[in-house]
């Protein structure tokens, strides 16, 4: 919320600078206007007034490619401070994570993945008794669990080792139900990241 209240003051001070230099710009034109161009007719006035014109334009122009530069840094600065502060709630997330996996709670939580995974299966098979070619994916240090995942599960199953498991949890799948199931740590964890950015109003729109 800090980096946002700053990035609107930035926005702030950038337009106030812009509104200062083009009211200064049409101060000056229009006390040139009510002054000269009232009494002269002369070409070189003329020529002037023009000139001036001109010169507020690109004023202006520059202006606008000033403050477009300066949002973009703005932007960037702020992109990258909600990228380190989400990897590092999510660092912290998954540190408590694996802890969690070391704990006597562990085993009764892939208990109830597995039989979730049954049900999710039953359902799909939808009466017609489940196949044999149902498999639960594990990561290597939770091989020794899996008498108490084929146990909660209660028909039978297949393991395998999966190294894109990190945390925990388990996935399951079945090619002949066209299912595949993810209760892994890894998955509950990474689908927290829009949700944590949506109530910490770190996004950037």
């Amino acid at each position: 919320m800090a980096n946002e209240e700053k990035l609107a003051k930035f926005h702030q001070a950038i337009n106030h600078y812009a509104l200062e230099q083009r009211k200064r710009i049409e101060d000056e034109v229009a006390e040139f206007k009510n002054k000269e161009l009232q009494e002269a007719e002369d070409e070189v006035l003329v020529e002037s007034y023009h000139l001036i014109q001109k010169e507020m334009a690109d004023m202006r122009g520059r202006i606008s490619r000033e403050m477009a530069q300066r949002e973009m840094a703005g932007r960037r600065a702020l992109l990258e401070k909600r990228a380190h502060i989400t990897s590092e709630v999510f660092r912290k997330a998954a540190d408590i994570l694996k802890q969690e996996t070391e704990s006597e709670r562990y085993p009764a939580m892939l208990e109830r993945f597995a039989g979730r995974a049954r049900r999710a299966f039953e359902n799909r098979a939808a009466g017609r008794g489940l196949p044999d070619d149902i498999v639960f994916l594990l990561r290597a240090a939770d091989a020794p669990f899996e008498p108490l995942i084929q146990k909660a599960f209660g028909t039978p199953c297949t393991f395998r080792e999966d190294e894109t498991i990190t945390l925990g949890g388990l996935r399951a799948e079945s090619a002949a139900l066209h299912l595949e199931l993810d209760s892994t740590l890894d998955a509950l964890l990474e689908n927290q990241r829009e949700w944590f950015e949506e109530v910490s109003q770190l996004s950037v729109g």
